[in-house]
């Protein structure tokens, strides 16, 4: 009995905490942005967005992956 509640209890935070996630992602990029990769510096990410250039266009852009994390840029795209 305890181990049915612990186990739902686990899986609804568990769907939760992704349901969460996905939405701050989501705001923090705009409404129909992907996160394609990420890199260890601004640069490296340009590069890699204008090499992509053709599966996703000119539509990507970069930034930091949170303000506590300025180390990590990610780079959205827009398929």
């Amino acid at each position: 009995m305890y181990r049915r509640a612990a186990a739902a209890l686990a899986t609804a935070a568990t769907a939760g905490a992704l349901a969460l996630g996905t939405a701050g992602a989501a705001e923090a990029a705009g409404p129909g942005f992907y996160a394609r990769s990420h890199h260890s510096s601004y640069a490296e990410c340009q590069a890699a967005g204008q090499a992509g250039e053709a599966f996703w266009g000119k539509i990507y852009f970069c930034e930091p992956f949170t303000s506590t994390r300025p180390d990590v840029i990610v780079l959205w795209v827009r398929y």
